[in-house]
C-alpha cells in the first residue's frame, strides 16, 4: 500500500482536473467545487503517503493543522455540492429556473456559500470537539481527530449525513420532473449543452457522490462510536498534543478505516471523470485534449500538423459549456 496510495491518489487528483474548465465556462460552481475538493483530499493523501513512508514524525506543524481542517472540510463540501446541482436541475425539469442575470448571480453566490463557505464553518465546528491538534500515522500521514461524545455526532456526523440524504430527496424529486416533462425538456433545451444526456450524468453523479459519503461517513462513525458516546463532563483539551504512530502501534481497525476513506476519495474522483466523459462531447473533448498534448511534446516541424487537423474547429471553441 505504500506505492498505491500516491500513485492512485495523484492520477485521480490530476483526472478530476480534466472537466474543470468547462464546468467553470458553464459557471456551474456546484460541479466545479466537487472537482476542487476531490483534488484537495487526494493531493493530500498523495503527498503524505509520500512524506511518511514508514515514519510517524511530524515534520510539519503548519501542514498538518491545515491538511487536517481540509480532510474535515471535505465531509460536508461533497454532499453540499451535490445537493446544488440537485437544486438547479430541479428548478430546470420544473421549469421554475429563471434566466436573468440577477438570477444567475444569486444562484452562484448561493453555490459559493454552500460549497466553499459551509464547509469551512463546519472544519471550524470541529474544533469544539477536537481534543488535540492532530494524529499522526505511519504511511498515512496527519489526520484530524474527534472526542467521541453526543456533541460530536450531532456537530460532526450528523451533517454530512444530512446534507446526503437531503440531496437524494431532491435527486428523486428531480428525477420525476424530468420523467414527466422530459419531451418539453428535451425540446425546450435543444440548443442548450444541458442536454437530456447531461442532465441524466449530473443527477448520477450525484446520486454516486452522496451514497460514497454516506458509507464513509457510517464507516466513520462506527469505528469512533466503537468504544460507546464518551461523557462530555470528562472532555479535556490540549493543544500541544499529538499523536504519532508507528505501522505496528497502529490498530488494525484503525488502518482499515484510513485505507476506506483513501479509497472512498478515489472512488469520487472516478465517478466524477468517469460520467463526464460518458458523454458523447467529453470524449471528443478528451481526444482534443489529448491531441493538443501530443502536439505540445512534438517536434516543431510536427506540430503544426497536429494543429490544424481539429475538424475546422478553434482552440477556444472547445470550452462549450457542458451544462448552465
Amino acid at each position: 500500500m505504500q506505492t498505491v496510495i500516491p500513485v492512485l491518489s495523484f492520477i485521480s487528483a490530476v483526472l478530476v482536473l480534466f472537466p474543470l474548465p468547462w464546468y467553470f465556462r458553464a459557471r456551474n460552481i456546484a460541479a466545479m467545487s466537487i472537482g476542487v475538493w476531490l483534488f484537495v483530499v487526494n493531493i493530500i493523501y498523495a503527498i503524505d503517503a509520500f512524506q511518511w513512508p514508514g515514519a510517524y514524525h511530524v515534520t510539519s506543524l503548519l501542514w498538518c493543522d491545515i491538511t487536517s481542517a481540509l480532510i474535515t472540510a471535505v465531509n460536508v463540501s461533497i454532499p453540499a455540492a451535490c445537493l446544488c446541482i440537485c437544486i438547479h436541475l430541479e428548478r430546470m425539469a420544473s421549469f421554475c429556473a429563471t434566466s436573468t442575470s440577477v438570477a444567475k448571480r444569486r444562484r452562484i453566490l448561493f453555490e459559493c456559500l454552500m460549497c466553499f463557505g459551509l464547509p469551512l464553518a463546519y472544519a471550524a465546528l470541529h474544533l469544539i470537539v477536537q481534543p488535540r491538534r492532530f494524529d499522526v500515522y505511519a504511511n498515512f500521514g496527519c489526520r484530524p481527530t474527534t472526542y467521541s461524545s453526543i456533541l460530536a455526532l450531532l456537530l460532526v456526523w450528523t451533517p454530512p449525513l444530512a446534507l446526503s440524504f437531503v440531496t437524494l430527496l431532491f435527486c428523486g424529486i428531480t428525477w420525476r420532473h424530468f420523467l414527466l416533462h422530459g419531451v418539453q425538456f428535451s425540446r425546450t433545451h435543444a440548443s442548450s449543452s444541458l442536454t437530456s444526456g447531461a442532465y441524466i450524468r449530473l443527477v448520477s453523479m450525484a446520486v454516486s457522490e452522496v451514497i460514497c459519503t454516506i458509507a464513509a461517513t457510517v464507516v466513520a462513525m462506527i469505528f469512533n462510536l466503537n468504544s460507546g458516546l464518551a461523557p462530555w463532563a470528562d472532555f479535556t483539551r490540549d493543544w500541544t498534543e499529538i499523536l504519532s504512530f508507528s505501522s505496528a502501534a497502529t490498530p488494525r481497525s484503525t488502518t482499515a478505516m484510513l485505507i476506506t476513506e483513501w479509497a472512498f476519495a478515489v472512488v469520487q474522483c472516478f465517478f466524477f471523470i468517469g460520467l463526464f466523459v460518458l458523454g458523447g462531447e467529453g470524449r471528443s473533448r478528451l481526444h482534443e485534449a489529448l491531441q493538443v498534448v501530443r502536439s505540445t511534446f512534438t517536434f516543431p516541424e510536427k506540430r503544426s500538423t497536429c494543429l490544424v487537423d481539429h475538424k475546422g474547429a478553434s482552440i477556444t471553441e472547445w470550452y462549450v459549456d457542458l451544462c448552465r
